[in-house]
């Protein structure tokens, strides 16, 4: 009976569910104006071993940026802009139930800032807009459910960057 019990539970799981966003008026003001992103990815051993690779997170995720038509910066063009603006994309998987992957995804922008209140202290690296994704897969279908929170949590980004930056598009 437990084991039934923690089937139907590992079942209804299988489904990423959002864990948390910074998705506000407030934090898509950090978005605005930005010249576009650096596109970084990370992804764990546990990822890794289930047949996803940082470098085609990578790939993935710019591919996406690119047809929303946000501006891509190479890593020498996000060095020379205003805030070194990096889009970073982390995946981090890991075991627990034979058969089964816990996973969570994370899309988050990233940039040097400065503090109001003292502006000789700087940040060279703080998170300024987030959405995370969580969730739970069958072994096999992992590299899908993956693919699946990165879509959503692309997505995400790419509707909050059109967002900030409609107003400056149109008053030219």
């Amino acid at each position: 009976m437990a084991a039934l019990g923690a089937s139907v539970t590992a079942a209804a799981l299988l489904v990423a569910l959002p864990a948390s966003a910074q998705d506000t008026e407030w934090n898509r003001y950090t978005l605005e104006g930005l010249a576009g992103v650096y596109v970084r990815a990370e992804a764990n051993l546990g990822c890794e071993g289930a047949g996803v690779s940082a470098e085609a997170v990578r790939m993935d995720a710019a591919a996406v940026l690119e047809a929303a038509e946000v501006p891509l910066l190479t890593e020498r063009e996000m060095l020379a802009s205003p805030g070194l603006p990096e889009l970073r994309v982390s995946l981090e998987c890991g075991g627990g139930v034979a058969g089964v992957v816990a996973y969570s995804v994370s899309v988050r922008v990233q940039q040097a800032t400065q503090m109001i209140r003292d502006t000789q202290i700087t940040l060279s690296e703080a998170v300024t807009w987030w959405t995370s994704m969580v969730g739970v897969a069958e072994a096999a279908s992992t590299g899908d459910a993956l693919g699946a929170a990165l879509e959503a949590g692309l997505a995400e980004f790419t509707e909050a960057f059109a967002a900030a930056n409609a107003e400056e598009e149109g008053s030219g």
